[in-house]
Parts: C-alpha cells; structure tokens; sequence
C-alpha cells in the first residue's frame, strides 16, 4: 500500500517520508545515569569507528548494559517502532504483534567531532536519542545538527517557487528527545562547538512478521 497523508486542503503528499519525534519522561534523571556509564565505558574501551569523525563510539550492545535506565531506553525506542510500523500498514492506534530485533550504541563528540553522510542497512527504522551537549551553541547554529538528505535523487533540476524540494531537514540535538526514521534515510551530523560533550544513542531495529492483534504488541 502506498503512505499517502492527505492534507486538510485536499493536498496529498503522495511520497512522504515519515519521521518521529518524542520527548522521554524524567529525561534529566535517565540522562544523568546515561552520561556516567557512557563516559565510562569510553574510559576503559577503544572507539568502534565507522562513521564518527573522532569522538568515541561504543559498540552496538548498549541495550545489555547492566544498567535500569537502558530498559526505560528500550521501551522508548519499542514504542517509536510500534508508531511509525502502525503508520506504514495503515493500522494507527491499534495493537501489533511481531517481531523486533533492536541494538544500540552510544557516540561521543566533542569540539570539531563529526559524523559522515551515512544510512543504516539491513534494519527497518533507526534513531537517535539525545543524552547530553549544547544544542545552540552562540556562532554555530548547526553545531552538533543532525541533517536529513533528500532521497529524491533529481528534485532540484527545475527551481520550484519557495525551492522546497532538494534541500536537508535539520534535528536540534536536544537532550531527552529520541528522533526515529526510515534505516535508508541518509544522514550525517555537522561539527560538534560545544564546551560540554555531545552524547548520542543510536539504534537500530529490524522489523518482521508484524500481524494486528487485540492485544500485546511487537516485542524485541
């Protein structure tokens, strides 16, 4: 089925690309927990480098860490795959159940560290969750901003009036806000100007056998 959203003036964006915003209850205190063991473990383990531009990376098994705040981390990112997987087969607002194999790791920038245009392959959504760092930084309003591509690949050959296609939608990193999005949708993050660190969780999740239930829903 196709993701048509029909706007209130009769407006069909017939090619939309879904992108989920949530804030986390009681951010500042699941941060503070975060912050501590990602700082850490970045003390006692090397950086697993892949697209990050210095910084540190962890690997991706962050959802085992012994650590209470991580379940309320895990349960943040099984309701955003829930909400956009219900958006996609047409069901919002009822009950699914599948399957959802989910991993996480976390990434510290600090000043000058940056992350490469990238997509995540071989998962169905991906996303960030905001832990730590400055998001307006005086001097450098895209220090830190994660840049969404266009996955159009020709829709600025022809100037469109107000030039709305071809162009990056930007996140703000704002600590306690998780972003989820298609794991194809390329993405890169702009040099990091902050004083204090910039500490990001990740993730992916892959999605299978999804069925609208009664009850339940799809677990990881």
């Amino acid at each position: 089925m196709a993701l048509n959203v029909q706007l209130n003036n009769g407006v069909i964006l017939g090619f939309p690309t879904p992108l989920l915003r949530h804030e986390i209850g009681d951010a500042e205190r699941l941060n503070a927990a975060l912050r501590k063991a990602i700082l850490k473990k970045a003390e006692a383990e090397a950086s697993n480098t892949k697209h990050n531009v210095g910084g540190w990376r962890s690997r991706d098994d962050l959802l085992s860490w012994p650590l209470k705040e991580v379940g309320a981390l895990k349960s943040a990112i099984n309701k955003a795959v829930a909400q956009l997987t219900q958006l996609t087969i047409g069901v919002s607002g009822k009950n699914l159940k599948g399957e959802v194999k989910a991993s996480a790791w976390a990434t510290v920038c600090r000043d000058g560290d940056y992350v490469k245009p990238h997509i995540h392959p071989l998962s169905t959504w991906s996303g960030v969750y905001f832990v730590s760092g400055e998001a307006d930084v005086k001097d450098h309003p895209d220090s830190g901003v994660v840049e969404f591509l266009d996955p159009r690949a020709v829709p600025d050959m022809l100037q469109t009036p107000g030039n709305p296609f071809g162009t990056t939608f930007k996140v703000q990193p704002i600590p306690g806000v998780l972003i989820a999005h298609p794991s194809w949708l390329a993405h890169f993050v702009n040099p990091y100007r902050g004083k204090n660190e910039r500490i990001s969780i990740g993730f992916n999740a892959f999605v299978k056998g999804v069925a609208v239930t009664d009850a339940g829903g799809a677990e990881s």
